[in-house]
């Protein structure tokens, strides 16, 4: 039985009662939002991904990806997503979830400084997942280990942490896991996130359109206005159809690129033209479009930047002949 639509509405049920204008400000002041995250404990959504046996709901990518769309629309924050696969992690080390908040960073290279971890103060472990040849291996650290250094606020608003792993750190072996398979469904998660919040502002860009009025009539009617909404709604559209079919095919590393790489392209796309169609009021902090555009230019580079996923599409192609290249993109 698919339960994707109730994870979904009871999850925007949730954030809408709880994910308010002034907790969001307040969120991107560094407080973490302490009474959205109690309401999501009790509802048990970071336990989504848990097999049951381990004491979680069981659910697959599809129940997490239409939660997190509902957190995008809502443009919740504090780290739901990270709690959400930290979990799995956690459940594949033999560990035990954890219903506090956790914090979460991919890293290629152990030696360099893990850059750009959201909330990373304000969790009770910090997970790290590195590349271990073709598997991965996860380090749970305690924040008070770490000296974590603030970061630039990037878009978001949202306090982020960089530190130097300990010497000394442990590693625990994911058996059977793959750590590029492991970022692709971070990357697709975040992504679901992304088209939560640019649903949000074409709905609330169409609206406006008719609510505004200029010389007499809405500016909805005005050809130019018409001509923006729709490469709005076609680059909406065209992203979610790309991110559905990444998800329902996850081990795909082609639809997953593709995907990541086309909600890049949206997210630009929607910033720009839901401000611009806005105008001044668009661009005012008082109005709550900003909570949603400047999410998506955080996100669009998290769990893999544009580039990266980019290059990741290109190397799927790298070696074929020209008669080789349409049927790879069909199948």
């Amino acid at each position: 039985m698919d339960m994707t639509n109730e994870f979904k509405e009871t999850a925007a049920r949730l954030f809408g009662d709880f994910a308010t204008p002034a907790v969001l400000e307040t969120a991107e002041a560094g407080q973490f939002p302490q009474a959205l995250w109690d309401a999501i404990v009790e509802s048990g959504f970071g336990l989504t991904l848990v097999p049951e046996e381990q004491g979680g709901i069981g659910a697959g990518l599809h129940e997490a990806a239409a939660i997190l769309l509902a957190a995008g629309e809502h443009a919740v924050p504090g780290p739901l997503l990270e709690t959400m696969l930290g979990n799995q992690l956690l459940a594949l080390a033999g560990s035990e979830p954890s219903t506090e908040p956790l914090a979460l960073a991919f890293v290629e290279d152990t030696a360099k400084p893990v850059r750009n971890v959201p909330w990373a103060r304000s969790a009770s472990q910090v997970l790290v997942l590195a590349r271990d040849g073709a598997g991965a291996r996860l380090a749970l650290l305690q924040p008070r280990e770490l000296e974590l250094q603030p970061e630039i606020a990037d878009a978001s608003g949202e306090p982020a942490a960089r530190f130097v792993l300990p010497a000394g750190t442990q590693w625990h072996a994911l058996a059977g896991t793959d750590f590029d398979a492991l970022l692709r469904r971070a990357s697709l998660l975040r992504g679901a996130q992304m088209m939560g919040a640019m649903r949000w502002c074409l709905q609330r860009t169409t609206a406006y359109t008719q609510e505004r009025k200029q010389f007499g009539r809405e500016i909805g009617k005005f050809q130019v206005v018409q001509q923006m909404m729709a490469e709005l709604a076609a680059a909406v559209v065209a992203s979610h159809a790309l991110l559905d079919a990444a998800i329902a095919a996850p081990d795909n590393a082609a639809f997953a690129a593709a995907a990541r790489s086309r909600l890049a392209d949206a997210a630009d796309t929607v910033f720009g033209l839901s401000h611009q169609v806005h105008g001044a009021i668009g661009f005012s902090y008082e109005y709550v479009l900003h909570f949603r555009t400047r999410r998506l230019i955080a996100w669009r580079d998290q769990f893999g930047t544009a580039a990266y996923w980019r290059r990741q599409l290109v190397r799927g192609f790298a070696g074929k002949s020209a008669d080789e290249v349409w049927p790879a993109i069909a199948g």
